[in-house]
């Protein structure tokens, strides 16, 4: 089978049995990899009434066909599990080292269910598999972990970690990835997921190859996509994805003081195109990617100051930098790697933040009833409460929770200053000013995640409306889900693959490694079924069109200044894009798969 090693490794922590199962072709051509195979292993595996933090709770990783091949970007893996946050489906796509290292094991999947009755860590090699004592790395930040199992698990062996964190329950904790490059699994809270079952680590470790169908014809295709790539998508080289600030500011889109405004005068502060000469050390790049979109600094003051860290990504710029009128770059640096260190998300983090800050603003909680202050414009203490949150300590308590559970401790008028969609805070990349995003973020399997749909940047000026939205949603949906499943990069896919639909590209890719013939219409099948698949998972577990909402500032306040000034989505418009959406899906009025459509994709 080219592209697949065919097999998957299945863990049960409450008894230690490990065993391992084989899929033949059938199944890839169904779910490819990836995104679609932890959709399966979850919809199979995980009861529709499991606690997230429960036994019954499972985690999934997976790689897709492309991964470890001389496609660029294609060191990704794509993470599954019950959210701890929103209580539904959640995945996560990640980079680095790790996702070649475990499709060297020769196991496509991994699936880790049940609870230890100790902390443990998963030794995976392509020998098989055992369960090791974690006690000496219980406690330890990511990086401490990370140096420590690498050894242990020997040369070219790479771990994915939870930090404290993720011990402590903490919601949106995340895992952190080690190599040469780190990566994150960064959205929903799998950290914490992984923290409920006593596993600190998965360390990968393996020597086999993955087979392709046409070599050849994959090396002269990437020979003559790569300038299409440079010119795309060269300026992620120099500056990477930190310089979006500069950008969403001109269009008058970068979430501002808890999203109340979407201009930052200090966007300069915050945009890597600006800093980074100053602070810039090192490019950074996956496993075999020629883009190196990754960077380091130098931190320059703070309690790093000196240190060479990983550059914050936009999202981290967005999130503990404008979001919170934070123009120190310098406090982002020291926070963001605090985060990377205890294992925590970013996004939900300074979002969390940004909402407390403006509900204290407003008079809907007080100081005395948090326990202490969240401020804007405040980098220094901004840091100190990352610090609180992932000790759980005084205010740090509460801000564990995250935005939509305090939502409803606060009561009052909190609701109108949450940003949130299903329970996960939104990324940066604004629901008002971004008519496909409204409806995306909508309906996103994911809550609040960006990475269902895809922003349309070359088309937010001049305004498109929101009348071809859902058919735009609709492909995105395909173009990201299989994406995820083959697994690839957003920033290769969308540089050369013909975005934001499935192109004829992405099917000669796919046809030059698997040699299935396949074309588009098959293509965009599979990735309805995933998608599909995933809507099913929270269908069972409640989620109707009801849940498909966004938050109450997108729908009643039109962004009040800036290039993108008067814009957002009225609650009429949101209810007219649900209806052509849930058509052009095949969905029911409520939201619901039909019995006709699940057997259309062949799906229970």
């Amino acid at each position: 089978m080219y592209g697949n090693h065919g097999k998957i490794l299945q863990v049960d922590l409450s008894t230690g049995n490990i065993r391992q199962r084989e899929f033949d072709e059938n199944f890839t051509r169904k779910f490819m990899g990836g995104n679609g195979f932890v959709a399966k292993l979850i919809y199979d595996h995980v009861p529709p009434d499991a606690d997230p933090a429960g036994e019954g709770n499972a985690v999934a990783i997976a790689v897709g066909p492309l991964t470890d091949t001389p496609m660029w970007g294609t060191s990704r893996g794509h993470m599954g599990f019950i959210s701890p946050q929103t209580h539904l489906f959640a995945d996560s796509n990640f980079g680095g080292d790790f996702p070649v290292a475990q499709k060297r094991t020769g196991f496509d999947a991994i699936l880790i269910a049940g609870k230890a009755a100790r902390p443990l860590y998963l030794l995976v090699t392509d020998a098989g598999a055992e369960l090791r004592d974690a006690a000496h790395v219980w406690g330890k930040t990511t990086e401490e972990t990370i140096g420590i199992l690498e050894k242990e698990g020997g040369k070219g062996a790479v771990c994915a970690a939870i930090g404290p964190a993720g011990e402590r329950g903490i919601c949106f904790a995340n895992v952190i990835c080690g190599g040469k490059r780190p990566g994150a699994a960064g959205r929903g809270g799998q950290g914490a997921v992984m923290g409920s079952k006593n596993l600190k680590a998965i360390v990968v470790r393996g020597g086999k190859k993955t087979a392709i169908a046409d070599g050849a014809g994959l090396k002269a295709f990437l020979k003559e996509k790569l300038p299409e790539l440079k010119q795309n998508k060269g300026a992620m080289t120099t500056f990477g994805t930190g310089a979006l600030p500069n950008m969403m500011n001109a269009k008058g889109l970068l979430g501002t003081h808890n999203y109340s405004r979407e201009t930052f005068e200090h966007w300069q502060d915050i945009s890597s195109d600006f800093f980074f000469p100053k602070y810039g050390k090192a490019k950074t790049a996956c496993h075999g990617c020629v883009l190196a979109c990754g960077k380091t600094v130098t931190v320059g003051e703070g309690d790093f100051k000196g240190k060479i860290v990983k550059m914050p990504e936009y999202e981290t710029l967005f999130s503990m930098g404008s979001m919170l009128d934070n123009p120190d770059i310098n406090a982002i640096f020291n926070g963001n790697h605090v985060c990377d260190l205890m294992g925590m998300d970013t996004i939900s983090l300074g979002i969390t933040l940004s909402f407390v800050a403006e509900c204290l603003e407003k008079g809907v909680v007080t100081e005395a009833d948090l326990g202490g202050r969240v401020d804007f414009a405040d980098g220094p203490g901004m840091v100190e409460l990352v610090k609180l949150t992932a000790r759980r300590e005084g205010i740090g308590r509460r801000l564990a929770l995250g935005s939509a559970r305090l939502c409803e401790q606060f009561g009052k008028d909190a609701y109108k200053y949450l940003y949130t969609v299903k329970g996960l805070e939104i990324a940066g990349h604004s629901p008002r000013g971004i008519r496909e995003m409204s409806l995306g973020y909508a309906v996103s399997t994911r809550g609040g995640s960006h990475h269902d749909t895809r922003p349309f940047y070359a088309g937010t000026h001049p305004d498109p409306g929101f009348e071809t939205r859902p058919e735009y949603v609709q492909k995105s949906n395909y173009f990201t889900t299989l994406g995820d499943s083959l697994s690839i990069c957003r920033f290769i896919a969308e540089g050369m693959l013909e975005p934001p639909r499935v192109s004829g590209s992405m099917v000669k890719v796919v046809n030059f490694v698997t040699g299935w013939g396949i074309d588009v219409e098959g293509l965009e099948r599979i990735g309805e079924r995933i998608y599909t698949l995933e809507r099913l998972i929270n269908c069972r577990r409640g989620v109707r069109r009801k849940d498909d909402v966004l938050p109450w500032r997108v729908m009643h306040e039109p962004i009040p200044d800036g290039p993108s000034q008067g814009r957002y989505c009225p609650p009429e418009e949101l209810g007219r894009m649900l209806d052509r959406y849930y058509a052009l899906r095949g969905w029911s009025p409520d939201g619901v798969p039909t019995p006709e459509k699940l057997s259309e994709l062949g799906l229970p």
